[in-house]
């Protein structure tokens, strides 16, 4: 071997190749200067002729090739390492030399096979994940481009500060690679300096970064960027951020240094284009508030100024004015303490109802449940308005009324449909009856305290077995027994586990005899 590439066996990465190769090729532009040299020299002897006064010579008008028939000169070609010319791997991998007095394998295929791969350095990251993300693996054929592939994801890896190796050993076995991994320092301590406005825990938790992670100086740095949008949002718009440990190779501490101004707060809050709704009732939607007094509250949060918008969107609609448009305007004054929060709003049409439909219903008619409805559809002198808070009393009312005779699964979904003709919709009520019940056998369980006699905790119900199951009652009936005293932990005491049993067609007969007219089964 090359003693120049003994010395330089180093483990194998793009940074040492090039090395390498400028080291290579300086030598070899050394070696030519020589030679040129010599050249110069050969052929002062060839000249014709010296200048008058002189001792220099003067080169003759052609070389004389002669002269350099004994001279050798060498390609860069002999400069590589002979070992390079190998199946297995060049030279400049290896730091373990394979002994003179090795037995060369018999099985030739088995010594071009990855024996092992072993990683060494790594404190926190786990054997198995680095391994996971290379290609070199045990019993697969040496790949001199995939390790070299292999050793650039190790670099990319987040964690990883350093990369040194590939190192490979030669066995009868197969090729030994190990691979020496530097890990990031670990974050022993966050701190944050100068924040009396926000706390530490709401700051930790805006940048990310946890005790014991990995040091990544970018991404201190990335922190730093979080910290100062995040003290924007909470209305510290001209707070500054320093770094002052974290940034640096070898740290283990992050220090945040901050720089707070006075945060802004809300002075006043206005409303226009409402007419719906008065100034103070759509002051109850919204979280921005006034300060009082300029002491108390009126802080400002962008974040929760854009939710605002959403409740009032809300709100708005819930109404039926589904085309309603909010923005909102800001301004400081002259010191820039206080704003000035403004929401335009444009309230758009109205939604008026045109129908109401009902869906699934079979006990009872739809004209029936009409009537029970506080939401109806236009008629002569009515034009009923669309209202969320309405239409959801009138789910409630409908399936009060199918639980109170026995549909105790039923559900009732109510659907706004919008039509073409703008301003306007309809609403569907989609019922699910389910089947019907009556009330089987009632069980009481004590759990912990005093037994009570169950006749006193069946007088205190208002349902009996065999009776069509009110689902009211059974509400009912919980609530009087949580109250009252004769369970031995009172309200967070047990409550009673009523059975119930698809209703049989005996019993569904007699109860329609005492049922409403409008009734069906």
């Amino acid at each position: 071997m090359d003693h120049t590439l003994r010395d330089h066996q180093f483990p194998i990465n793009s940074r040492s190749l090039h090395a390498l190769f400028l080291e290579k090729g300086k030598r070899f532009g050394q070696f030519s200067l020589i030679v040129l040299a010599f050249t110069a020299l050969m052929s002062s002897g060839c000249q014709t002729g010296q200048l008058a006064g002189s001792k220099i010579p003067v080169p003759s008008s052609t070389l004389d090739k002669s002269r350099f028939e004994n001279v050798r000169f060498q390609s860069l070609d002999e400069f590589e390492p002979q070992e390079s010319k190998k199946s297995i791997t060049p030279s400049i991998y290896s730091d373990i030399e394979r002994p003179k007095n090795a037995k060369q394998s018999t099985n030739d295929n088995q010594a071009n096979k990855v024996a092992a791969v072993v990683v060494t350095g790594n404190k926190f990251i786990p054997t198995p994940v680095l391994l996971r993300d290379i290609s070199t693996r045990k019993g697969r054929y040496f790949d001199p481009d995939k390790l070299r592939q292999d050793v650039d994801t190790l670099w990319s890896h987040p964690q990883i500060s350093r990369v040194r190796g590939p190192y490979l050993k030669h066995t009868d076995e197969g090729i030994i690679v190990t691979i020496d991994v530097v890990e990031r320092n670990a974050i022993t301590e966050i701190r944050f300096i100068g924040n009396r406005g926000l706390t530490d825990r709401s700051l930790k938790k805006a940048i990310n970064l946890t005790d014991g992670a990995p040091l990544d100086i970018q991404e201190i740095k990335m922190a730093k960027k979080k910290l100062e949008d995040f003290y924007k949002k909470k209305g510290y718009p001209k707070t500054q951020i320093e770094i002052i440990e974290g940034n640096e190779k070898g740290d283990t501490n992050v220090v945040f240094v901050i720089h707070e101004d006075e945060q802004q707060k809300i002075w006043k809050v206005n409303f226009e284009g409402n007419s719906i709704a008065s100034d103070a009732r759509l002051r109850t939607q919204i979280n921005s508030k006034p300060g009082i007094l300029k002491l108390i509250g009126g802080s400002v949060e962008r974040e929760k100024i854009e939710q605002d918008i959403t409740r009032l969107l809300t709100y708005y609609r819930s109404l039926g004015f589904f085309n309603a448009r909010i923005g909102r305007e800001i301004s400081e004054s002259n010191d820039g303490r206080w704003l000035t929060l403004n929401f335009i709003i444009d309230e758009g049409p109205r939604y008026t109802i045109r129908n109401v439909s009902f869906v699934g219903n079979k006990s009872y008619a739809s004209k029936d449940l009409l009537e029970m409805l506080e939401l109806k559809p236009i008629t002569k002198g009515s034009t009923p308005k669309f209202n969320v808070a309405t239409m959801n009393r009138d789910v409630v009312s409908l399936q009060d009324l199918y639980g109170s005779m026995g549909f105790v699964h039923s559900r009732v979904t109510a659907e706004p449909r919008f039509l073409e003709e703008p301003g306007v919709l309809d609403i569907v009520y989609i019922i699910e009856e389910g089947k019907q019940y009556v009330v089987g056998d009632i069980n009481i369980h004590f759990e912990g305290g005093s037994v009570t006699k169950r006749s006193v905790v069946l007088s205190k119900l208002t349902l009996a077995p065999g009776q069509l199951i009110d689902a009211r009652e059974i509400k009912k009936s919980e609530q009087l027994l949580g109250r009252s005293q004769i369970f031995a932990n009172g309200q967070n005491g047990p409550r009673p586990s009523i059975v119930v049993r698809p209703s049989t067609t005996e019993q569904l007969d007699r109860i329609a005899d005492k049922a409403p007219s409008n009734y069906q089964r």
